[in-house]
């Protein structure tokens, strides 16, 4: 394995953050993280949640950041101030920044608040309004904690809720049908990564999100950007890798752990995915 960090790949521990300030609020629905984070080290940043990932930029020198989606824009991107990080529910993003120091604001957006829609990963995106109303939070959460605050703060959060649901929630209820929505991914997400030794076929993960199997195999590519079987190789492999960096399972084990049928398939699969055989990773990883 290389000295040389890239962007975490959900298997190297991550890097470890030097966090300056860091004020949490819940205002309504959203969660708002308003933080600032010194950068002079590689630092590493990667979500994969249940619900949507809103970050605004505003402010901070950086002088390299790569940025990695399962499904969406990635390689590098430098964010000025009013950038706008979109990270989809059940998405897979990781950045590796470096650089002096770094302000932003992280909105958490349940998928109900955009009726369920598929938000797509975007980067350096421009929205005016949520780079003011960010900037706004951030300096209500970091002040004082007094009742003129508290209200300033939920009438923001108010109006950013309801920006959220008119620009970027559904306006045609037939488009809906066409794509698996925030719910949809998180619950195939759930059965593939809960399941991992258990057997999956395209008619069942098709029967949870109620479409038949050739709407749900384009529909699927579209939302994860691997096909099915892609995706589910790719969660046992990562998933295998991790037990082999930090468990003591036989390799033989761990293929079968991982819902491999036999070890031989297991170690072409991995030495596919990783360039070198389970048991030189597991070597080389301590």
């Amino acid at each position: 394995m290389s000295d040389v960090l890239t962007v975490w790949d959900g298997i190297r521990p991550r890097s470890q953050r030097d966090v300056v300030a860091r004020h949490q609020a819940t205002i309504g629905r959203l969660g708002v993280l308003a933080a600032t984070e010194n950068l002079a080290s590689p630092t590493d940043w990667a979500f994969e949640e249940e619900h949507h990932v809103v970050v605004v930029h505003l402010g901070g020198r950086l002088d390299r950041m790569d940025c990695e989606f399962s499904v969406g824009p990635s390689g590098p991107a430098m964010p000025e101030r009013g950038d706008v990080w979109m990270i989809p529910a059940a998405c897979r993003y990781a950045a590796l920044a470096q650089g002096e120091r770094a302000e932003f604001v992280e909105l958490s957006v349940p998928t109900a608040l955009l009726a369920d829609t598929p938000l797509g990963a975007r980067v350096k995106h421009r929205d005016e309004f949520l780079f003011r109303a960010a900037a706004w939070l951030s300096d209500l959460v970091r002040g004082p904690d007094d009742d003129l605050a508290r209200m300033a703060a939920h009438e923001v959060g108010d109006a950013v809720e309801r920006h959220l649901g008119a620009r970027y929630g559904y306006r045609d209820r037939a488009a809906r049908h066409r794509a698996l929505s925030a719910s949809d991914r998180n619950r195939l997400a759930d059965a593939v990564r809960g399941q991992l030794d258990a057997e999956h076929n395209l008619a069942a993960l098709a029967a949870l999100v109620d479409m038949d199997v050739r709407r749900f195999t384009d529909a699927f590519h579209d939302a994860f950007g691997l096909s099915p079987w892609q995706y589910v190789m790719r969660a046992r492999l990562d998933e295998a890798a991790r037990r082999l960096c930090y468990g003591a399972e036989p390799v033989t084990e761990v293929a079968l752990a991982t819902g491999f049928a036999s070890p031989s398939h297991f170690a072409t699969a991995f030495a596919r995915r990783f360039g070198v055989a389970p048991t030189r990773y597991r070597a080389a990883a301590r």
